[in-house]
């Protein structure tokens, strides 16, 4: 996988914020008009956004919640060794 430019970085991240920005104003629409086919549509269209446009939008949050996550997971361990060899 070739890495993207900053320029062409930040170009893909507005465009994820957009189309987030677009799928929060379809969904209030939707729900306001209470429209069965715009709600599901607005679903399924978040599945999507959640799925592809997740990584890039909060990538510096992704990143700094898996490192808590690595450091609670270590230590978990060690206490778990802790109190096994007790």
């Amino acid at each position: 996988m070739k890495d993207k430019t900053p320029k062409s970085k930040k170009l893909t991240k507005i465009w994820w914020s957009f189309a987030l920005f677009i799928n929060i104003i379809l969904t209030i629409q939707a729900i306001l008009t209470q429209n069965i086919i715009g709600c599901i549509s607005v679903t399924l269209f978040g599945l999507f956004i959640a799925k592809y446009g997740d990584p890039v939008i909060f990538e510096n949050y992704n990143r700094q919640k898996e490192i808590k996550y690595q450091a609670a997971y270590k230590k978990r361990r060690e206490y778990e060794v802790r109190k096994r060899d007790k």
